[in-house]
Formats: structure tokens, sequence, C-alpha cells
């Protein structure tokens, strides 16, 4: 058994020291017979250039036919005073642009319960603080700032209630009511939402 494994061995050493050897013939011959070891480069496959029939180029149009030149003031490596220089208007300055006149805005107009125009209303001066009573029969409750500092007052109002004798309470809500304004058009109500404070 052991003679077998070394049968095995010295065959397989024997396979790779052959193989060895032909890469190193390979190699030598086209290193040392033709220039390298990527081979040379037979003269046959060499790159051929050919002349094309093309037109010559035409530099006439680049020389100039006017050859003046420019006298000399001196040597340009001598010291010299410097050149005075010349004066260049300036630039006139761009008027700026005019602006349009900002436009004035128009009064905001109200329609009265006639039609007529009129000045628009003051604005509510209560906070909606809630409302109480069944569903049917909700009653706002509305905050006002009192004469003296840290004073308030408390109105409470139905539908249809008129408070200060100009505000009118037109519909009750969960988050706000709906408040118009004695002799004015239901089209100038206003909408006052639920305070937060």
């Amino acid at each position: 058994m052991a003679d077998a494994k070394m049968a095995n061995e010295r065959l397989r050493l024997a396979i790779l020291l052959t193989i060895l050897a032909v890469v190193v013939v390979v190699a030598m011959i086209r290193f040392l017979g033709e220039g390298g070891i990527g081979g040379g480069v037979s003269r046959t496959a060499a790159l051929e250039y050919e002349a094309r029939n093309l037109e010559p180029l035409e530099t006439d149009s680049f020389v100039s036919h006017d050859r003046q030149t420019i006298p000399s003031s001196g040597n340009p490596f001598a010291f010299r005073a410097r050149p005075t220089p010349t004066a260049r208007p300036r630039p006139t300055a761009m008027p700026r642009p005019t602006l349009p006149p900002r436009p004035t805005p128009t009064p905001r107009l109200a329609v009265g319960e006639d039609g007529e125009i009129k000045a628009p209303p003051p604005p509510f001066d209560r906070e909606y603080i809630g409302f109480f009573g069944p569903e049917q029969f909700h009653v706002a409750a509305f905050r006002k700032p009192g004469d003296s500092p840290g004073s308030n007052e408390i109105d409470v109002a139905i539908v249809g209630t008129v408070l200060d004798g100009l505000f009118i309470v037109r519909e009750i809500g969960l988050e706000s009511v709906v408040i118009g304004y004695v002799g004015y058009a239901p089209s100038e109500d206003t909408r006052v939402p639920l305070s937060e404070n």
C-alpha cells in the first residue's frame, strides 16, 4: 500500500517537472528567438501609411497682405518713464426705471338691508366662549373686556338676540357662532370661532 502511494507521488512529480520544462523551453524560444516573451511583430504585420489624395491647404487667406510695421519707440528692455494714462469718459448712468404707482386700496363697502351700499359694520367685540342648554335651545356665552383692567363682562344670548343694539346672534354652533348686523344684509354676516382661552 505504501508502495502504491509512493508510486503515485513520483508519477505526479514527474508530470509537474515535465510541464515546467516545456514552459521554460517555450519561454526561452520566444524570448531569444523573436525579440521578447510576447513575440516580435512580423514585418508583414507592420503598419503601412498611404497618402490620400487631399487638396493642398490654402494658406493665402491667413497671411496678411498689408504688412505694416509699427515703429518702435526704443529698446523694450531699457528703463523708460511710465506712459501717460489717457482719460476715459465716465459711463453715463442709466436712469432708474420708474415704478408704477401703487394702487390705492378701495374701501370695503357693505350692503344694507335695503340693498344700498353702506360703510362696513364695526368688528364684533366679544369672544365666543361656549354654549349651554338643550340641543333645540342653545344659549351662547360671550366674554367682553370690562372697563377696568383684568375685568370681563359675560353676556348670554339665544338666536335672534341683539347685543349693544348692533350685533344679531343668527346661529349658535359647537365651534362657532354667526353674527349679523342690524341694518345690514345677511351677506355681511360673520362667523366668530370658539375662543381657545
